[in-house]
């Protein structure tokens, strides 16, 4: 049964990664996405220092979701699927991980009933948000195994040493991934932390020495070298980027209005279970659904710390205070964000509601009898009743019910391909599909015109953004153009945050870019070049410079 829960969750990943494998097609990707697997193929050569950019001027603070991903933008280079196959991959394989670490300490029922909980969390929050390779989303499976592992290092439980050094490994990948979760993570690793060293100094001066197993080893140097980048960064560079990220959290700057902030917290706390329909917006939730959804977390939160005390399993206390400790958390940094705030900053935060099922499940299917520790003392004395066997039944059925659910849903939203380019989102509608095949093919249709103007010899150009607006159509150029062993560097120097230090002007390169768009005036007397494209508004000039 734990083998059927753990194929249970990765049923869709597997499906979706041999879709890939057997396609294999010519990916075009623009925006972000370019930008990211412009950032692995860097990393593949070791030369990242750090994460993905930030609206807020600085970059998230490191790189460790490149360095996981550029395996995979190998495998399928020049153009081909890698950065979606690297992020169904890392998706998959959190959340099959999460369930072997459930199986591993509470049992094979245990861990069908959270693989159950699991897929119906993907299915409410979309499987197509899972595979799209997007930091944001990046973070939202690699969460849940945070909690997970967090929950079992601070119930103090055997192996607790362990799991608090995985905690901080992927607790580590979540802040560099995505700055949005770093007050959550900090707060929480030292709570685990402050659990932890009462019996770690008590054993050190009682002379008892932890034996070092290689889980705590192999835990250890992952977290030096998830780390081992940033700091580099901040030796080399001048300004570095802790000191750009110190002096914006220093920096008097007003937040977002409470009300958008209340209502994206809202909105991503009841993903589970009322869906993720729109991926730039608010959810737009009823007041009844949203005052629905409070009392259903409410009563999942209830029910799991007076469930874990009677049953005597500090673990889902343990899940019961995560998930409490993640809503407060997480709305409380929406507020402090600088406005306006978006669904995609607050989806991580659609593990709570997820947090609350597995505490219930792991107190009610745990077969073994919990000791008391002090956040779940023991409610009575005696044995604790084994779960009845119509349980296991139905969480086969369940899980083998949902399974079949989530790839079904991952194949209708059909292959990754050109004519749909970073998508479709989960839930966009028709026109959103239209408008982004339509970014997709103009960013191709300008890559190919830069290309067919390029001789051999031509190695290095320059590609002036004219509108700052059409900067997505650039980051795809450069990517396609980096493809084909010509290297780009991109102007104004403004640029050099999204692009990388690597990129800005001031090089010698062989030929000139600019891209306006059209009826911009001011962006096309900047231009010296001549017209070689015009697609979708932007226009495209090019001039072959005196090098």
């Amino acid at each position: 049964m734990g083998w059927l829960a753990i194929a249970s969750v990765a049923g869709f990943a597997v499906a979706e990664a041999i879709r890939i494998l057997v396609e294999r097609t010519h990916v075009v990707l623009y925006g972000d996405q370019a930008l990211l697997e412009l950032g692995a193929r860097r990393a593949a050569q070791f030369d990242q220092l750090v994460g993905p950019y930030s609206r807020e001027g600085f970059h998230h603070p490191g790189p460790a979701v490149f360095y996981l991903l550029s395996p995979f933008v190998r495998l399928f280079e020049p153009a081909g699927p890698g950065l979606y196959f690297g992020a169904i991959v890392l998706s998959g394989a959190a959340l099959a991980a999460t369930v072997a670490f459930v199986w591993r300490r509470h049992g094979a029922l245990a861990a069908l009933f959270a693989a159950v909980a699991i897929d119906l969390y993907c299915l409410c929050l979309g499987v197509g948000t899972l595979r799209e390779p997007w930091n944001p989303y990046l973070i939202v499976a690699p969460m849940v195994l945070f909690v997970v592992l967090w929950a079992a290092a601070v119930a103090r439980t055997e192996g607790s040493t362990e799991a608090a050094v995985w905690t901080l490994v992927v607790g580590s990948y979540e802040i560099q991934t995505h700055i949005a979760t770093g007050a959550l993570i900090v707060v929480m690793s030292v709570i685990m932390l402050g659990r932890l060293a009462g019996p770690w100094w008590r054993d050190h001066r009682a002379g008892r020495r932890r034996r070092w197993g290689p889980a705590r080893i192999v835990g250890l140097g992952a977290l030096a070298l998830v780390w081992l980048p940033p700091v580099v960064e901040a030796f080399r560079d001048r300004p570095n980027n802790l000191q750009q990220m110190w002096d914006f959290f220093t920096s008097p700057h007003s937040g977002a209005p409470l009300h958008q902030a209340l209502q994206i917290a809202g909105d991503a706390l009841t993903i589970l279970p009322f869906g993720n329909h729109d991926y730039v917006l608010a959810l737009d939730r009823g007041a009844g659904q949203l005052a629905l959804g409070v009392v259903l977390l409410v009563a999942g939160m209830v029910a799991a710390v007076l469930l874990g005390r009677r049953r005597r399993q500090p673990v889902s206390v343990a899940l019961a205070a995560a998930g409490g400790i993640g809503a407060v958390i997480g709305t409380i940094s929406l507020v402090l964000t600088p406005g306006p705030v978006y669904i995609w900053f607050a989806v991580w935060m659609a593990f709570v509601p997820l947090s609350f099922l597995l505490a219930i499940g792991i107190a009610l299917l745990d077969p073994g009898v919990g000791v008391g520790v002090g956040i779940a003392a023991p409610a009575r004395a005696g044995a604790v009743a084994p779960a009845p066997r119509w349980a296991g039944r139905l969480c086969v059925a369940g899980a083998l019910a949902l399974a079949a659910l989530t790839i079904q849903s991952d194949l209708r939203m059909g292959p990754i391909s050109t004519t749909t380019g970073s998508g479709p989102w989960p839930g966009s509608n028709a026109a959103t599909r239209a408008g982004k095949a339509q970014t997709v093919q103009g960013t191709a249709a300008l890559s190919r015109a830069a290309e067919n103007v390029l001789g051999p010899a031509d190695r290095r150009v320059n590609i002036a953004i004219g509108s700052p607006s059409l900067w997505p159509y650039v980051a795809g150029m450069v990517l396609e153009l980096d493809e084909r062993g010509v290297q780009s560097t991109v102007s104004p120097s403004s640029w050099t945050l999204y692009f990388g230090n690597e990129r800005a002007p001031g090089r010698r390169v062989s030929a000139r870019f600019d891209l306006y768009a059209l009826g911009d005036s001011t962006a096309q007397r900047a231009a010296p070049g001549s017209v070689i494209a015009e697609i979708n508004g932007a226009v495209l000039t090019f001039q072959r410079t005196s090098d």
